[in-house]
C-alpha cells in the first residue's frame, strides 16, 4: 500500500504537469490561466511542505503549509472567477486564507487538536469547492457545450461533500487519527482524494478553455471579421442543411441577394474607413429586419444575402420591401459609440423563391439574376426572378 508520503509526492507532481499545460495555453489570453496556473504552483509548493512535514519546523509544518495550500485553493476559484467575468473578492479570499492559518494556529498552540485543525481545513477547502461550483452554475449563459462546465462543476460539489464527511469522520474516531501522514486506510484514503484536487479542477479548467477556444475558432471562421455576419462559407453549408429540411417538409424556401447601391462612389467620397462603417450598419439595420430562424451573410465586398427558411413569395417580397426601407433610412443612422456618423445609403435586392429541382447554386444564380434586374432599372429597389 502506498505510504500517504508518495500520495504526497505524486500529487505534487501531477500539479507541476497542470502547470506546463497551462503554460502552454496563456498566449490564448483567456482570463483565469494564470490565476490557474498560480494555484498549481502553490499546490506543488503546499504538497511537498506536507510531504515533508516530519522533516520540518512545526509552524512550517503546520500554519505554512496549510497557508500554501489555502493560497493554492483561493487562487484557483480566482481563476474561475476570472474566466466566468465574474466580481473578484479579493481582499475577501486574502482574509479567508489569513483566518484559517490563524485558526490552525489556535488549534495547535492554543488548544492541540488535530480534529479541529482537520476541520478548519475541510470547511475552508468545502467553501471553496463550492463556490467554484456556484460559480460555474451561475454563469451557465455563456456555457458553449455542456459537458466540461457539469464535470467541473460536477467534480467541485462532490469535494466539497468529501470534505464535509472527512470532517465528520475525523472526529468520530479523533482518538485513532491524529496525523495527516498517518498510515491507516481513511486517512490514505481522504489524503489521496484531497492531493488530486487541484490538478482535477484544472482538468476541467482546461476543457473549458478549450471548449472557448473552439467557439473562437467556428466563430472566426463561420462569421465575417468586419460586420459579424455570416461567412460565405458557413452560408453555404448551412443552405445545404436548410434546402434537404426544406425537401423533407415540401416548404418553401427563399433567398435574396443585396447590394449596397454605388457602394465605389462611397469609398472614394468618404474614404475606406466610412465604406466599412456602411457595412457594418447595414448588418445591424437588417437583423433589425429579419427572424431570428433567417441567416444573414456577407457574399463579397460589399453584396449581402439573407436565406429565409419557411418563407413563401409574398412574405419574402415583405422581408425584402422592409430591408430596403430600413436601408433607405440610413440617413438616421445607427451609430457606433466613438464613432463618426455613416452617410446614407441604399440596397439593390433580388429575390428567387427555391424551385424543386435548385440546387442552391442555382438559387443564388436566379437572386443574382433579380439583383442585376434591380440595380439596371435604377436601384433601391425589390426584384423578383
Amino acid at each position: 500500500m502506498p505510504s500517504a508520503f508518495n500520495i504526497l509526492i505524486i500529487g505534487a507532481l501531477f500539479c507541476v504537469v497542470m502547470l506546463l499545460v497551462l503554460m502552454s495555453l496563456l498566449r490564448s489570453g483567456t482570463p483565469g490561466i494564470r490565476e490557474w496556473a498560480l494555484a498549481n504552483g502553490l499546490g506543488f509548493a503546499g504538497l511537498l511542505l506536507y510531504a515533508f512535514g516530519r522533516d520540518l519546523s512545526e509552524p512550517v509544518a503546520y500554519e505554512v503549509a496549510n497557508g500554501v495550500y489555502a493560497a493554492a485553493s483561493a487562487a484557483i476559484l480566482a481563476g474561475f472567477r476570472r474566466f466566468f467575468s465574474r466580481k473578484l473578492h479579493t481582499r475577501l479570499l486574502v482574509a479567508a486564507v489569513a483566518a484559517m492559518v490563524m485558526a490552525i494556529a489556535l488549534f495547535h498552540y492554543g488548544f492541540d487538536s488535530f480534529a479541529l485543525r482537520t476541520l478548519t481545513v475541510a470547511v475552508f477547502q468545502g467553501a471553496v469547492c463550492g463556490s467554484i461550483a456556484v460559480t460555474i452554475f451561475h454563469s451557465r449563459h455563456a456555457w458553449r457545450s455542456r459537458y466540461p462546465y457539469f464535470f467541473t462543476a460536477g467534480m467541485a460539489g462532490l469535494i466539497a461533500l468529501g470534505h464535509a464527511v472527512r470532517a465528520g469522520l475525523y472526529f468520530a474516531y479523533q482518538g485513532e487519527l491524529t496525523s495527516l501522514l498517518q498510515p491507516s486506510p481513511w486517512n490514505l484514503f481522504f489524503v489521496s482524494a484531497g492531493t488530486f484536487v487541484l490538478p482535477v479542477l484544472t482538468i476541467g479548467a482546461v476543457m473549458m478553455v478549450h471548449d472557448t477556444m473552439l467557439a473562437k475558432a467556428e466563430h472566426a471562421a463561420n462569421r465575417d471579421f468586419l460586420t459579424g455576419a455570416w461567412s460565405r462559407r458557413a452560408l453555404f453549408e448551412i443552405a445545404e442543411r436548410e434546402l434537404s429540411l426544406t425537401r423533407r417538409t415540401s416548404r418553401s424556401m427563399a433567398l435574396l441577394l443585396l447590394d449596397i447601391d454605388n457602394f465605389k462612389s462611397v469609398n472614394d467620397t468618404w474614404g475606406h474607413a466610412t465604406g466599412d462603417r456602411v457595412l457594418i450598419d447595414a448588418v445591424l439595420r437588417a437583423e433589425t429586419a429579419i427572424r431570428s430562424v433567417d441567416y444573414f451573410a456577407r457574399v463579397g465586398g460589399e453584396e449581402f444575402a439573407v436565406l429565409l427558411p419557411e418563407t413563401s413569395r409574398t412574405a419574402a417580397v415583405m422581408v425584402a420591401e422592409r430591408i430596403r426601407i430600413t436601408m433607405e433610412g440610413s440617413a438616421r443612422s445607427i451609430q457606433i459609440q466613438g464613432q463618426p456618423e455613416t452617410p446614407p445609403y441604399t440596397v439593390s435586392i433580388g429575390l428567387a423563391i427555391l424551385r424543386d429541382t435548385d440546387s442552391f447554386q442555382e438559387l443564388m444564380r436566379r437572386a443574382d439574376t433579380a439583383l442585376y434586374a434591380a440595380k439596371a432599372s435604377g436601384r433601391n429597389r425589390v426584384a423578383c426572378d
